[in-house]
């Protein structure tokens, strides 16, 4: 796991930014910055240069000309490939890791088999449904590992959609010895407040299955979206978890890129704090 030291954080109303306020790590480490974003929704922002960028769903907008993703993922796939490939390329980041959201048709329609962990020939670009990569960390031959899962909890017709006793299956997959896990969803209590039009409330609407699996596999770091209103950082267990969604209820881009800086030992894989 990464070596986390106590963060101090600096909140403002375009981002997060976590600095290491403590003493020096007691071996030696590798720095490494996390650029973290999700529900862009067409939205193309820059990207603050860092070792690892992560975007965590809903990537894609809904609406092409007179076609509807969800009708045309062909569409959808097209304008993928001519602008998020482009703006990625263009990312000043080392290693990018990509998940779908519940409005990415493409994801779940046509095949990126390609860019998956399996098929790709590096980190430049992976996109993950439901797998694990290894990410580098600098020359020192310390890694990060990494788990995205694109799933939400089932409501209306939406892409990437599974009841909660199905989602219990899915997230059972997720190995110990993860470091960051990446859901499009956020876990139940956790950047999850939404309103329900069926009962006109402000209720927790992530998975309690997702939670569950956080509790057992304890990764360093959660990263999630698909609340627009849930964006910040929350902790659960001494686990952070970012909900990292750019636009708000109104699909207005109201939120920079979240950035995390950790640190990770020089060699060999990141290990576990003490307890």
């Amino acid at each position: 796991m990464a070596d986390l030291p106590a963060l101090t954080r600096q909140i403002g109303t375009k981002g997060i930014f976590e600095v290491h306020a403590d003493q020096a790590p007691r071996r030696q480490t590798h720095s490494m910055r996390i650029v973290a974003l999700s529900d862009q929704h067409g939205f193309l922002p820059e990207v603050p240069p860092c070792d690892l960028l992560i975007v965590g769903g809903d990537v894609c907008p809904d609406r092409f000309g007179p076609f509807m993703a969800m009708h045309a993922p062909e569409h959808q796939r097209a304008w993928f490939d001519r602008s998020v490939r482009p703006w990625l390329a263009n990312a000043s980041a080392t290693h990018k890791l990509l998940t779908w959201g519940n409005h990415d048709w493409c994801g779940q329609a046509c095949s990126f088999r390609s860019d998956s962990p399996a098929c790709a020939r590096s980190t430049d670009l992976q996109i993950l449904v439901d797998e694990r990569t290894a990410v580098p960390v600098g020359t020192s031959g310390g890694i990060l590992s990494v788990w995205a899962t694109p799933w939400s909890n089932r409501f209306m017709h939406w892409a990437f959609m599974k009841d909660p006793c199905d989602l219990e299956t899915i997230y059972a997959a997720i190995p110990a010895g993860t470091d960051i896990l990446v859901s499009h969803q956020p876990p139940h209590g956790y950047g999850d407040r939404a309103f329900n039009l069926d009962s006109g409330q402000i209720e927790h609407a992530g998975s309690r299955e997702l939670l569950a699996a956080i509790e057992r596999v304890h990764p360093r770091i959660v990263i999630c979206g698909h609340i627009h209103g849930g964006f910040g950082r929350f902790e659960h267990l001494g686990i952070p978890i970012y909900n990292v969604s750019v636009v708000d209820e109104q699909y207005r881009l109201v939120n920079a890129p979240t950035v995390i800086d950790v640190n990770v030992p020089a060699s060999g894989r990141p290990s576990r704090e003490p307890s």
